[in-house]
């Protein structure tokens, strides 16, 4: 099955893709179609065996690595009725099984020559108590047992949402603490639309100018202002954009140090004796070159339909020099993982003539089990994703310029 870029729910050869385990441990993987993918203790299978499948569906891990279609036991079957666990106690003599027998079950799984589902039934068997549980009950005691004992995962695609929620559960440094539900309303407060242009600061290595990029299409254009000479946006890679799509000018990259950069005329020449290594230097060069000159343009044309800001820097500096580069009736929107850290700038946003409607949110958000009658809030929930500055910047008669240094 061949995919088009009109298929997005086709895994591709080439792909990055999430891997969720039964455990709910994740892993990224890059998909060719010669590498054999393993998962630990949940086995190992052949990357050509993923490619052409489609995103969202549990697949389960063979012997030879192999893998099938496989489908988990849900809550769809679990009857309502009037039965209760009120008498069933705790007990471990519940299991019939000893612990050794249990762990030579372990043995044959990981050896191939016993299925999840084998292992999964003699326990149900052998304990004294199961029979006894409410429907809902037996359910989550056998989802339980397949996250321990089941050679399954699921391919997830790497779209915002899930290498946002990826990254936030697994390694949250990375894209500085930024939750699922935080980046949603930086890109609905931003106003991003597709033929945006958008002026942004992003020190969580690319996540919100990844998902910036995602809004807008080839009209839009977005210019990331980064330390060093080059950009380190390692979220971008991950999200599986065609290469044409980063390079057709949707994506510019300019460091702090060349903001007020003035440009002068490529002169470099070469001699007759050049060798081939001489002249593919200068045109890489000139291609640097031309490139810079197109970024710069583009920033002193100002008028951004956005300013977007996720800095280890301090904001309010920040935005003093990016602000002229925003249009009028525009967003400005800040993100920072301490409220401490946008009090100053809150309070001088408040106090400044060319911001209104300054306000500092904070997100809040908790998972809810939502079953038959038994819909209620998960007993843990984030602690916490963020805060946002968010202010609307008033159109100035004053423009920007590059005659200040850096």
């Amino acid at each position: 099955m061949i995919a088009s870029r009109l298929d997005p729910t086709v895994i591709k050869s080439g792909d990055h893709v999430i891997i969720r385990m039964p455990s709910s441990n994740a892993k990224i993987i890059s998909l060719k179609p010669d590498n054999t993918v393993s998962l630990g203790k949940f086995g190992t299978f052949k990357a050509s065996e993923l490619i052409g499948k489609t995103f969202g569906h549990t697949y389960e891990i063979e012997k030879g690595g192999s893998i099938v279609p496989h489908t988990l036991a849900g809550f769809d079957n679990a009857d309502i009725t009037e039965a209760n666990n009120k008498e069933i106690l705790d007990d471990p003599k519940a299991q019939k099984l000893t612990f050794q027998e249990i762990e030579q079950l372990k043995t044959m799984s990981l050896s191939g020559d016993m299925s999840a589902q084998e292992i999964i039934a003699s326990l149900t068997e052998n304990n004294e108590s199961f029979d006894k549980k409410t429907e809902f009950s037996k359910s989550k005691y056998i989802l339980r047992k397949q996250k321990k004992f089941m050679k399954s995962f699921v391919p997830l695609e790497t779209s915002v949402y899930n290498l946002c929620n990826f990254f936030f559960e697994f390694n949250p440094g990375k894209i500085r603490g930024i939750r699922p539900d935080t980046l949603s309303q930086i890109l609905s407060l931003a106003n991003v639309y597709s033929n945006a242009r958008v002026l942004a600061v992003d020190d969580g290595q690319g996540m919100i100018i990844g998902s910036l990029l995602t809004r807008i299409s080839k009209g839009g254009q977005v210019i990331g202002i980064h330390d060093g000479d080059v950009s380190n946006y390692d979220a971008i890679r991950y999200m599986n954009f065609p290469a044409e799509d980063i390079k057709d000018h949707r994506l510019y990259t300019l460091p702090w140090s060349k903001l007020y950069h003035t440009m002068e005329p490529f002169t470099e020449e070469l001699t007759e004796d050049s060798s081939i290594d001489d002249r593919s230097g200068r045109e890489r060069r000139l291609r640097g070159h031309t490139r810079l000159s197109e970024t710069l343009d583009t920033v002193r044309r100002g008028e951004f339909d956005a300013l977007v800001i996720s800095t280890n820097y301090n904001s309010k500096s920040v935005i003093e020099r990016l602000a002229p580069y925003l249009g009028g009736s525009r967003m400005l929107v800040v993100y920072d993982q301490s409220k401490d850290a946008l009090l100053e700038t809150f309070a001088w946003l408040r106090q400044s003539p060319d911001f209104l409607n300054v306000r500092l949110t904070e997100s809040w958000l908790r998972e809810y089990q939502v079953l038959p009658s038994r819909t209620h809030p998960m007993m843990n929930t984030s602690g916490g994703g963020g805060f946002i500055v968010s202010a609307i910047h008033l159109a100035s008669t004053a423009t920007a310029t590059a005659t200040s240094s850096s």
